[in-house]
């Protein structure tokens, strides 16, 4: 949809929306536990998936979500990337864009004659 191939997940040939959402048949498309846990029958997921298709994502959390998935970023407030930060022992946020705060070791006398 985002390529605007087409205007519904259940018109893009590759999509396993009618599966979900539709109960039609495709060999393709598995039935995870994600989508087992939508509901205890089938209708009920099948009801619940289809929903998941009816709200507009807001953009600044589309592109949010792009940015953390393409960077290999946590995506959450500022608590939750310190939590995941303190437990994968790595840096969950790219550093600020620009040139480095100087530090007092990096300033050097300046010259102007």
């Amino acid at each position: 949809m985002r390529a605007h191939i087409a205007d519904h997940a259940r018109q893009y040939p590759w999509s396993s929306y009618r599966a979900h959402a539709e109960g039609k048949e495709d060999p393709l498309a598995a039935f995870h536990d994600v989508f087992r846990r939508l509901g205890r029958t089938v209708e009920a997921r099948r009801h619940a998936y289809r929903a998941l298709f009816q709200a507009k994502l807001d953009p600044a959390f589309v592109q949010a979500l792009r940015t953390a998935t393409h960077g290999g970023w946590a995506l959450g407030d500022a608590r939750f990337r310190k939590e995941i930060e303190k437990a994968a022992d790595r840096r969950v946020a790219p550093l600020p864009r620009g040139p480095r705060a100087a530090s007092a070791g990096d300033k050097k006398p300046v010259s102007l004659v």
